[in-house]
């Protein structure tokens, strides 16, 4: 039987025109009384969901506000195209590799993963290896998972894997916290 984690806390990296693939993420989350925040660089984003277009999206932190990530257990990177802004923006990747570096899990899947690449976190070249079917630990730290919310197959929020993420999450949370325990006690 699986433990259930100590409530989680993720922030999760918000932009522009973020689309379908987000919006059942904080439901997911709030569904497993975790905690969220969400981190952009600018306070306000244009996003759109189920074809109704200029959602607004507002950040709970700002980017360069953000300089202690104790509390925080998790960053996730979702799907949207957004991610071709944030692989332009310096800001963007070193918040992204600032926060693997003070221990954060990073979580990402569909094109999100591209931010997770431009970070430098992984070295895996496009292809197949870069969507696995399931969500898969790549590094220390690093879980990515399958295509979902974009083209192909171009379906949003229907085919995101949103709960597969957070179960990994949950995962990499309960095994990092067992592994801190076993230290301690060694």
């Amino acid at each position: 039987m699986q433990k259930r984690p100590r409530s989680v806390s993720v922030l999760i990296l918000l932009g522009e025109w973020f689309g379908d693939s987000y919006f059942p993420l904080p439901q997911e989350i709030e569904a497993r009384g975790w905690k969220m925040k969400r981190v952009g660089v600018d306070s306000e984003y244009r996003g759109y969901y189920k074809k109704e277009r200029d959602v607004l999206l507002r950040s709970d932190i700002l980017i360069p506000d953000l300089k202690d990530f104790s509390g925080y257990d998790c960053l996730i990177i979702p799907s949207g195209p957004q991610f071709r802004k944030f692989k332009e923006n310096p800001a963007v990747l070193q918040f992204v590799r600032d926060a693997h570096a003070a221990g954060l899990l990073i979580a990402s899947f569909c094109v999100g993963k591209n931010i997770v690449a431009a970070a430098g976190l992984v070295d895996i070249p496009y292809g197949p290896s870069m969507f696995p079917e399931k969500v898969t630990r790549v590094n220390e730290r690093i879980l990515l998972g399958p295509r979902g919310g974009g083209p192909p197959p171009g379906d949003g929020f229907k085919s995101a894997p949103i709960k597969e993420i957070c179960d990994a999450i949950a995962r990499e949370v309960v095994s990092s916290e067992t592994s801190s325990k076993k230290i301690e006690q060694d």
